[in-house]
């Protein structure tokens, strides 16, 4: 028994001995790689049922794409005047998009002109009503700086209400409503206010109230020249 056991191993041994020098021989004739090897250990992997199936995908797979190709490519294929339309509407989409960008682009120009004239033109009555804001303040300086500006507003402080609206009435006829409204503006604020009141009661409501619109525009347009005049100082103490 023992020497019949030694026998059975004794083969086993030299089988694997010779199955080892077999696969040994395929490695080093290049007849087998790594590559190779795993084909041969996934060709085990599927089954023989999972590889009909797979064979049976395939070839309907292949069916239906030897079908479509004898269907749909004809249909898709066109001639040479078919070819020429589609690249004459391209060219037609081409040239619309290009008039349609032209378009946009000289409307733009036409509004920056129109923004530009309307600039300009707001620029021009900026400097008319700068020169005539510099010609009134040159006058109201000269009028305000004259003696005769002086002593007139004296008179005015020190006579009655009544008196000096009668007398500045007599200016605005003249036409010196300017020179008035100087008058009342240099006055402190409870004679004026007397003075508009005997305006008032006179049954000259309107000019009273122009006169009063006036003073007021007068200041705003005193305290503007004010800043404007800081604004142009120099600064002797950061030259």
């Amino acid at each position: 028994m023992k020497k019949l056991i030694k026998v059975v191993m004794v083969v086993a041994i030299l089988n694997l001995l010779a199955v080892l020098a077999g696969a040994g021989w395929v490695f080093a004739s290049g007849r087998v790689d790594k590559q190779r090897a795993l084909e041969v250990v996934g060709l085990f992997e599927e089954t023989t049922s999972g590889r009909d199936i797979r064979i049976k995908k395939e070839e309907a797979e292949a069916v239906a794409a030897k079908v479509f190709e004898e269907t749909a490519l004809p249909e898709l294929a066109m001639n040479a005047t078919e070819l020429n339309d589609i690249r004459l509407q391209m060219t037609q989409i081409d040239r619309a998009r290009l008039e349609r960008m032209q378009r946009e682009i000289a409307d733009l120009q036409d509004t920056l002109k129109r923004e530009r004239a309307l600039l300009a033109s707001e620029r021009v009555d900026f400097e008319v009503q700068r020169e005539d804001f510099g010609a009134m303040r040159d006058r109201l300086k000269e009028i305000e700086g004259s003696e005769q500006f002086g002593k007139s507003l004296a008179v005015l402080k020190e006579s009655k209400a009544k008196d000096s609206m009668s007398m500045l009435s007599v200016l605005i006829g003249q036409g010196k409503r300017e020179q008035v409204v100087t008058y009342l503006s240099a006055l402190n604020t409870g004679v004026r206010t007397e003075v508009i009141a005997e305006f008032i009661k006179a049954g000259e409501e309107q000019l009273a109230a122009g006169l009063l619109e006036s003073i007021r525009m007068r200041g705003q347009e005193t305290a503007l020249a004010d800043s404007t005049s800081n604004d142009n100082t120099p600064n002797t103490l950061n030259p």
